[in-house]
């Protein structure tokens, strides 16, 4: 490969060292905030939106009554967060709609944009379908639930394969500065799909749904004791929703462990020391995970009072916002590279696996 190429590519990478940083003015920090926030925002919605039909899946298995009041609830909340979810999605896609962003889905991601709101429809068709049937006067025989069962299956799935993989390779190669180029087509976003820290995030984004569906089913408990004086018919739902999001997040530890071991150089040099800010996030999104865990773990266990269902939902909240912020520090867009002075060997790196994989041509000579 000539240095002159590898130039070229090097110049489109973002560079995080001290010689390249240049001051952010006051509105970009206020703008990165704000982004922030919308995206916490959007990302409890989706969690619900993914994760809730999966819930819903094993709710169908378990049967009775007081399961089938909990699916139904979920299923409210799964399609509301989907639209909603969508929403702010596109309220998001807007505080980033740089021209380059926009070359991004214009160019080498419009082949993916067409069949992504192609695949979002479908699965909004799929929630509706679901939370009609769910709270319809079907019968509870196993026909029936397995039938409503495969909806919610086929909704969480649809979702949870498509749409976590494709924004987070939107987000490298946004990142790489690819924005511009031939259009990417199924078999090279594949390759992406399975490079790098891409699975990691995709299964961290997946437990992640169920977590959050399962502290949604807290909710439920927590609405009926506002209704009523009495026992809580749905203290039960609460230890089944604490008992799948504890699961979740307990399998979280290891899925952590290999997002941070993929992820490039830059990045984990941040969380590690050499960003206070993104460091300092990572500490506390740490902290954060621990005291949500032993609320969790309460509620597996039984505790379903008001405050224990407060703290479990207060933590959940902290976690995603915490999680959210570092990934949104620790990707911050920075000067590029010019003429590639400065490169170190993983951008050079990281050049070759993206280039190679949209570009195989002009690497089959490295």
């Amino acid at each position: 490969m000539p240095a002159s190429s590898s130039a070229a590519v090097l110049s489109r990478l973002p560079y995080n060292g001290p010689s390249s940083s240049s001051p952010r003015s006051p509105g970009a920090h206020l703008l990165d905030v704000l982004t922030t926030l919308v995206l916490v925002a959007h990302l409890l919605c989706v969690n619900v939106a993914a994760g809730g039909p999966i819930l819903c899946v094993w709710l169908e298995w378990r049967g009775g009554a007081l399961a089938r009041g909990a699916a139904s609830y979920l299923a409210t909340l799964s399609l509301a967060g989907l639209v909603a979810g969508g929403l702010l999605g596109f309220a998001v896609g807007w505080l980033k709609w740089t021209p380059e962003y926009r070359a991004l889905w214009t160019g080498p991601l419009s082949y993916k944009l067409h069949w992504g709101g192609a695949e979002l429809l479908f699965s909004v068709l799929l929630a509706l379908g679901y939370w009609l049937l769910v709270r319809g006067r079907g019968g509870e025989s196993p026909r029936a639930r397995i039938g409503r069962g495969t909806l919610a299956l086929l909704n969480g799935t649809n979702l949870l394969y498509h749409f976590p993989a494709l924004f987070i390779v939107a987000g490298k190669l946004h990142a790489a500065g690819q924005d511009a180029g031939a259009r990417i087509d199924g078999a090279a976003f594949r390759q992406l799909m399975v490079g790098q820290e891409t699975p990691a995030l995709t299964v961290h984004v997946g437990l992640a749904s169920i977590a959050v569906a399962g502290a949604a089913l807290l909710g439920l408990a927590l609405r009926s004791m506002r209704r009523s004086d009495h026992a809580n018919p749905f203290a039960p739902v609460a230890t089944w929703g604490g008992r799948w999001a504890l699961a979740a997040s307990l399998a979280q530890l290891p899925v952590g462990l290999w997002t941070l071991v993929m992820l490039p150089a830059d990045a984990q040099s941040r969380l590690l020391g050499s960003d206070a800010l993104s460091t300092s996030l990572f500490l506390l999104s740490m902290l954060s995970a621990l005291w949500l865990v032993r609320e969790l773990a309460g509620v597996a266990l039984g505790e379903t009072d008001r405050a224990a269902l407060v703290r479990s939902l207060a933590a959940m909240i902290v976690v995603v916002s915490l999680m959210t912020a570092m990934q949104q520090q620790t990707r911050r867009p920075l000067k590029a590279l010019t003429s590639g002075q400065g490169a170190t060997q993983d951008d050079h790196r990281a050049a070759r696996d993206f280039w190679s994989v949209i570009h195989p041509d002009q690497w089959s000579g490295l």
